[in-house]
């Protein structure tokens, strides 16, 4: 589905956090990036060269971290599923 930012009313949401790979954070604005400047608090948890496995792990340690509830808005946006990527030395490394 597509959805652009006019279609989100971000009065009845309180923070919007977006996850995936470089599609959702890069050196240029993203998906993400337009519809965050519409709500008044955003996080993007996306990183360049992430896998499936990064970005669920991302979206857990966001809920840790952020405590989400019903009145947030969560964006994903996954990836190719050959796409691997690991856990070593505190980082996540992208292969």
């Amino acid at each position: 589905m597509i959805v652009s930012p006019k279609d989100i009313d971000f009065k009845k949401y309180k923070r919007f956090f977006a996850f995936g790979c470089s599609f959702t954070s890069w050196q240029w604005p993203t998906w993400a990036d337009i519809i965050g400047q519409s709500a008044d608090y955003f996080e993007n948890w996306g990183q360049s060269g992430a896998s499936n496995s990064y970005i669920l792990n991302a979206l857990v340690e966001c809920n840790i971290v952020n405590k989400l509830t019903s009145d947030d808005t969560v964006g994903i946006m996954w990836t190719n599923v050959t796409r691997h990527d690991s856990y070593k030395n505190g980082h996540w490394v992208a292969m």
